[in-house]
């Protein structure tokens, strides 16, 4: 949407740099990554940061401990977590669908449900199904090992008894009943978040924008804001949930889609581009004129880039949007860099009439190649996944010293990509990184109806994390949401933007001695960085050896100083 030969025009409100420049700089990002020197260094200081994590909580744990205690009024429970990375149609658990579809036969058998007439009991009729077949096993949604490094068979998995149409009449915004049980649904579980049953949480939850069509949003906006009846009646919005729009990278579906062979040589991917934004772009230039799209927006906090990381996709290169008509899916990078640049341009123009803006906080590093995570590291606020990052330290001590938000899910890998012995989780949060759980898909890897507390759960037991470390990562997820300035007040602290350690300890149940390790490593961090980038870090470093070894004969001379009579010692005498 955004033209190149707008940078010359004066009026431009912003000008992002274009793909050249983009892959440019993206080619550098896989140089310094590839360096042998960059790698060691990056290797060497987030070790320290291992170290320096053990240290502290060796010396201090009891002392977290007893501030925790301390903090009367709070506890983990209490404080706030958000799920920063859910998608609606998995909202759900497996317990809560199977009783909701029930329901709906039940009561509903006769409601006409499919395009040729078909009511829903004739669905489950002509499918060989009874009110027998409701039980979790046989709607087989559960992930199992069947979905390990299968992207293929995870996805079949959202189709009830592996049937697409019964995904469609319950799972779907698009269909006969204009979305109507979907919605329910969606109320159910936004309702359970409202109640705050068990613990205080919040979502952000996912909605898919496909780009395949101009009309997306407008059907969107109107299931959305709908004043939808039954148990939980009014529209598809909640005080403890913001909506972020999912684009799934089909490119290839919409370049075949239509009839004839030579479709593919009309369709380009500027038309898939225009199709995501220029809706938005008009609905923000005239809200009198698109006013449901208008509305919408304001309840959305940013955008997700989802979709198997691992499939083929073309290198990367500096070919424009409108070029690109082959079936080849083009290069994560380059897709990643285009949604950027127009969400960039929308969150000025946005800015200038005082509205909203998105955040960009797509998947990345899941699967696949691990130089994703560069791309995502330059165009985007934070990621979901990102376990990649072990495999690559360069890019694991950028995250670190950017505090890039990672919103992980062990429980989704151990299933997917990762089993959770191996999962890099506990030693990305020992070392400083700004990583958070969240749940993914709780219909498909969740046993519990509180798949938030059971991420949790799991995650404090596998990884051997305190209560300390627990509220530190729930406090994390605050941090990293799109919730409004004023709740992040509420949930942290008048002053939380000043940095962790102005976060209020009774809000966050995060004691001030974990905050002030974490913030006061960040900085010397940085100081580091700084100083060896100023070409004055060997000189600092020599001048630090030598007060550390000041240090360390001072330590010394106090305890030789002060040791009492006692018999001597074989290594007395090597000190």
């Amino acid at each position: 949407v955004y033209d190149e030969s707008d940078a010359s025009h004066k009026h431009n409100i912003i000008a992002v740099p274009n793909i050249d420049a983009f892959v440019k700089d993206y080619k550098r990002m896989e140089e310094i990554c590839a360096d042998g020197a960059m790698r060691s260094f990056c290797f060497q200081r987030l070790q320290m940061l291992d170290s320096a994590f053990k240290m502290h909580v060796t010396a201090n744990g009891h002392v977290e401990n007893e501030a925790q205690s301390n903090l009367l009024g709070t506890d983990f429970y209490r404080t706030m977590k958000i799920d920063n990375h859910i998608h609606l149609a998995a909202a759900a658990s497996a317990k809560q669908f199977v009783s909701f579809v029930g329901g709906k036969l039940e009561k509903e058998g006769d409601t006409v449900v499919m395009e040729n007439g078909h009511t829903l009991q004739e669905v489950f009729s002509n499918a060989g199904l009874s009110a027998d077949h409701l039980t979790i096993d046989a709607f087989n949604v559960l992930a199992d090992y069947s979905v390990y490094q299968r992207f293929d068979n995870f996805n079949s998995k959202y189709s009830p008894f592996r049937l697409a149409q019964i995904r469609k009449i319950f799972l779907k915004v698009d269909n006969v009943i204009d979305g109507r049980y979907f919605a329910e649904l969606t109320k159910t579980v936004l309702a359970r978040l409202e109640q705050s049953k068990g613990h205080n949480s919040a979502a952000e939850m996912r909605l898919s924008i496909y780009g395949m069509e101009r009309n997306e949003w407008l059907h969107l906006a109107r299931w959305v804001l709908t004043d939808w009846d039954g148990d939980y009646p009014g529209p598809v919005l909640s005080t403890h949930n913001r909506w972020i729009v999912q684009v799934p990278r089909l490119w290839r579906i919409y370049c075949m889609k239509g009839e004839g062979k030579g479709v593919s040589q009309t369709r380009s991917f500027q038309d898939m581009i225009e199709n995501l934004f220029v809706p938005i772009f008009e609905a923000t230039l005239y809200p009198d004129k698109h006013p449901e799209v208008a509305e919408l927006l304001k309840h959305i906090v940013g955008f997700d880039s989802v979709d198997d990381e691992g499939t083929a996709e073309a290198p990367c290169t500096c070919a424009r949007a409108s070029n690109w008509k082959n079936e080849q899916n083009p290069a994560y990078c380059w897709q990643l860099y285009y949604l950027w640049a127009n969400i960039e341009v929308l969150n000025e123009l946005r800015k200038s009439k005082r509205l909203n803006t998105f955040a960009f906080r797509p998947h990345a590093g899941e699967t696949g190649d691990a130089m994703h995570l560069a791309a995502s590291y330059m165009l985007a606020d934070s990621i979901n996944h990102g376990v990649n990052l072990e495999n690559q330290v360069s890019l694991q001590y950028l995250y670190y010293l950017d505090q890039i938000g990672l919103s992980m899910s062990p429980l989704s890998n151990n299933f997917l990509f990762r089993k959770i012995k191996s999962n890099p989780f506990p030693k990305l949060f020992k070392r400083g990184l700004n990583v958070t759980l969240s749940t993914d898909d709780p219909l498909l890897f969740h046993m519990s109806d509180d798949a938030l507390l059971e991420e949790y759960s799991v995650a404090r037991a596998s990884f051997d994390l305190s209560m300390t470390d627990i509220s530190e990562i729930a406090r994390n997820s605050v941090l990293q949401s799109g919730f409004e300035d004023e709740l992040k007040k509420e949930w942290l602290g008048e002053d939380y933007k000043r940095g962790i350690t102005f976060c209020d300890e009774v809000k966050t149940h995060v004691p001030l001695i974990r905050a002030k390790f974490r913030a006061e490593h960040l900085a010397l961090e940085h100081m580091l960085v700084n100083l060896i980038g100023a070409g004055k870090g060997d000189a600092v470093l020599k001048e630090m050896m030598v007060h550390f070894g000041l240090a360390r004969d001072a330590h010394r001379n106090i305890l030789v100083n002060n040791l009492p009579d006692v018999g001597p010692f074989p290594e007395q005498n090597q000190l």
